[in-house]
């Protein structure tokens, strides 16, 4: 074996038959003579930026997390091991096509390849591993990616407004979603729109019991951009497909940037590494692809109750319950056998039956074979819009508003992914687990019913999470706020001659349309401020020009102030400190986050009647005096007496924790660093906070993209470390400061182009 080079990549030669060439960025262009080989080099490839990845997000999928970092590990590896994930992925990976399940081997005969290779000589974090890396298993392509999607669905949303019904009550829940009918929609129409709020005050009360009992047993949903620009616009007279996800930011990054070229078909984009393809962003000669997360409402959770010798013989209705036996190997501290089981609604994954309450659940993704994968392979084909959305037909999770751009001039949307309407009261909380819920008998909403939309005449397309049509099948309550995708909008309306360049201003802006709202309640409210430095901060806030730029001081005040505003809507209606599952899983940070969103829903559509001691005038003008006074004291114990050096990047930082390095105190050297940034939750240049851990940013645009159907090789992306994730590789920062700056990084496709920015050459 030939010595590694700085690029992260092995020169040496092989049976694989692949040319592997690395860009100055680190960046993998695979050339080879079929498709199987490409997806083996595909494998190689990740393996070689990303094997501890890899190794992480398998072992959270199979339940055996706990072996490497101990008990902080045990609860996560338990709720893998009753949702019976690794089961459902081998079940699931069978039911493949012969294509898939030939990609998936060929991926899995490069990641292998490589770790023959490289046993010797694998990343730093294996050091505080037990054992090296096992042989990847095609199956495992599933199962790491069904892992990375669980949690982007309603189960937390749903987990978290059973908790505040607990606490506060059927208003408290229905205040948290606000007007479901006053968001933009993505596609107008003027079809039957879902009646989302049909009894649901009815619903809660009846399910108030089981909340209460509930409440005594107890990447993350995501966030993006995305917009296509018709020819029209553009200077080139094709189209503009450009876009951001948003996930919570960690070391290595969730996506991988890679190049596949052969006989087959000639595609580049971001993967998840673990999986063969472009499942979100990609595109091949022909045709570009990106999404945003559709919000919908895959999950529900059932409470059950139970009877029996120590609550684990039957539920409470006679029926019996077949339970196993797992046990977790848990470093440093033996091992713990645990129950596994299921009802008629689905697994038993939460709480303990012995005490006569456990949470069950139904899922999309394990709701009938999950065919997700077939269509990888289609999509790295099509060669127009409307083979790409023909393509996506086998999709299942999670649901995604899909856009798509060829170069006859075509821009599409097109949601894909298995959408099951269920009656009204599942929409909002855990249910009771009786037959009324189950999901027996249902079918999913057929492909040619979800929402599509295909040559607009305004010349563009925008999704960024909000709600998705006018008519057609319920998607979800949970859709964000209209604010990115009017934003985006406003920056779209009245572009001509664009460039894929010009997606970079799109991308980078920083103007809060949620501010607008939030520095109107102040001005109206803020009236009987007692601190001395108050007025001074009410002056500054009144001429900001409500950019969350990471000089501006105003920022921060803004930002600040809106937290205070949140907390007080949050304890006055008795959810603050909402957490979910048990202590530390999933995160306190996660339920602040979505107690924010709720707060910032009702603070724009002004909608504080329903909080106690907001619901009158005298206590609005006390609590936003309030606010404004403490923001005062706050911020100068912070950060000094002078409200202008309170710059927005000093206090807005991004961290990006490395998640061994966050389990193990052993490993913290593998933590990158921590830097300021502009943006907040509300902006199209993401930077999501939560009040839990007040202005840090933990939520942000985990890459960026710009495709030109005029010349590929216009396009840029940037993702916010970099292409590997072996910690001073010399490619696993190198992209931090364009993603900081937010500038795109050129992104070559023609054979010219790679050879103009090839640095490493190597055969495997």
């Amino acid at each position: 074996m030939a010595e590694r080079d700085g690029s992260g990549g092995g020169e040496e030669t092989g049976a694989l038959g692949v040319t592997v060439r690395r860009d100055r960025w680190g960046i993998a262009h695979v050339e080879a003579t079929s498709a199987e080989a490409a997806f083996a080099a595909q494998g190689w490839v990740a393996a070689d930026d990303r094997i501890w990845q890899m190794e992480w997000d398998r072992r959270r999928a199979l339940g055996r997390w706990a072996e490497v970092v101990g008990m902080v590990g045990a609860r996560e590896d338990a709720f893998f091991r009753r949702l019976g994930l690794a089961a459902i992925s081998q079940a699931d990976y069978a039911a493949l096509d012969e294509r898939t399940q030939a990609m998936c081997e060929a991926y899995a005969r490069g990641v292998n390849r490589w770790l023959d290779d490289h046993g010797d000589a694998l990343p730093a974090e294996f050091e505080h591993h037990p054992a090296p890396p096992e042989a990847w298993e095609p199956w495992h392509c599933v199962a790491v990616y069904k892992l990375r999607h669980i949690f982007m669905g309603t189960l937390t949303r749903k987990l978290w407004r059973g908790r505040i019904m607990a606490q506060a009550g059927p208003e408290a829940v229905m205040a948290t979603v606000g007007d479901v009918e006053a968001d933009a929609a993505m596609v107008p129409g003027e079809g039957p729109r879902p009646d989302l709020l049909a009894d649901a005050a009815s619903v809660l009360d009846a399910c108030a019991a089981d909340m209460a009992a509930l409440a005594a047993a107890m990447d993350s949903d995501g966030a993006s951009n995305s917009w296509a620009l018709s020819g029209q616009r553009a200077s080139s007279g094709k189209p503009l497909l450009a876009g951001d996800p948003h996930r919570g930011i960690e070391f290595p990054n969730v996506y991988h940037q890679c190049h596949l070229r052969c006989d087959e078909f000639d595609a580049i984009g971001m993967g998840f590494p673990g999986v063969p393809g472009f499942p979100h962003f990609g595109h091949n000669a022909e045709v570009a692809w990106g999404i945003t997360h559709g919000m919908c409402d895959d999950t529900d959770v059932f409470v059950e109750r139970f009877a029996g010798p120590d609550g684990e013989a039957r539920l409470s209705d006679g029926t019996p319950v077949q339970w196993r036996y797992e046990t977790l190997d848990i470093r440093g501290e033996g091992t713990v056998e645990f129950q596994c089981g299921s009802t008629e609604r689905g697994p038993v994954v939460l709480g303990d039956p012995a005490d006569g309450v456990a949470l069950s659940m139904q899922w999309t993704g394990m709701f009938g074979p999950d065919t997700t994968l077939d269509a990888l392979w289609p999509m790295l084909v099509a060669e127009s819009t409307a083979e790409l959305v023909e393509a996506v037909r086998p999709w299942v999770l999670p649901v995604n508003n899909l856009l798509a751009a060829d170069r006859d001039g075509t821009i599409a949307f097109k949601i894909r992914g298995r959408v099951v309407e269920r009656q009204p009261a599942s929409r909002w909380t855990p249910v009771p687990g009786t037959d009324e819920f189950a999901w027996d008998g249902l079918e999913p909403v057929p492909f040619e019913d979800l929402p599509e939309w295909t040559d607009p005449e305004r010349g563009y397309l925008v999704t960024a999470n909000n709600r998705t049509a006018d008519g057609g099948p319920y998607i979800s309550l949970d859709f964000a706020g209209p604010s990115r995708h009017d934003r985006i909008c406003e920056l779209l309306t009245p572009m001509t001659g664009a460039t894929a360049a010009d997606m970079s201003t799109v991308h980078g802006d920083v103007t809060s349309l949620v501010a607008t709202n939030v520095l109107g309640l102040i001005s109206e409210y803020a009236v009987e401020c007692g601190h001395e430095l108050s007025h001074t901060l009410l002056d500054m806030l009144a001429a900001w020009d409500q950019r969350m730029t990471a000089d501006s001081a105003s920022a921060t005040i803004y930002a600040v102030v809106k937290r205070r505003l949140i907390e007080a809507v949050v304890e006055r209606l008795g959810i603050a400190g909402a957490q979910l599952g048990a202590a530390g899983w999933p995160p306190a940070a996660e339920a602040s986050r979505m107690a924010a969103g709720a707060a910032t829903r009702m603070l724009c559509e002004r909608n504080l009647d329903v909080v106690p001691g907001l619901d009158n005038p005298i206590g609005r003008r006390m609590a936003a005096s309030a606010c404004v006074d403490e923001t005062a004291a706050e911020l100068t114990q912070r950060l000094g007496p002078d409200p202008q050096a309170w710059t927005w990047g000093t206090v807005h930082r991004m961290a990006s924790p490395h998640p061994l390095a966050s389990a193990l105190p052993a490993a913290r050297d593998l933590h990158p660093p921590v830097d300021g940034c502009a943006g907040d939750g509300d902006t199209v240049r993401q930077g999501g906070t939560a009040p839990e851990t007040g202005e840090r940013a933990i939520h942000g645009s985990v890459a960026r993209y710009a495709f030109d159907l005029g010349d590929w090789d216009n396009s840029g992306w940037v993702v916010p470390h970099g292409v590997s994730g072996v910690r001073n590789s010399g490619h696993d920062l190198d992209q931090r400061q364009a993603w900081l700056d937010c500038e795109l990084l050129p992104m070559a496709y023609s054979p010219q182009a790679v050879a103009a920015v090839t640095e490493h050459e190597h055969d495997i």
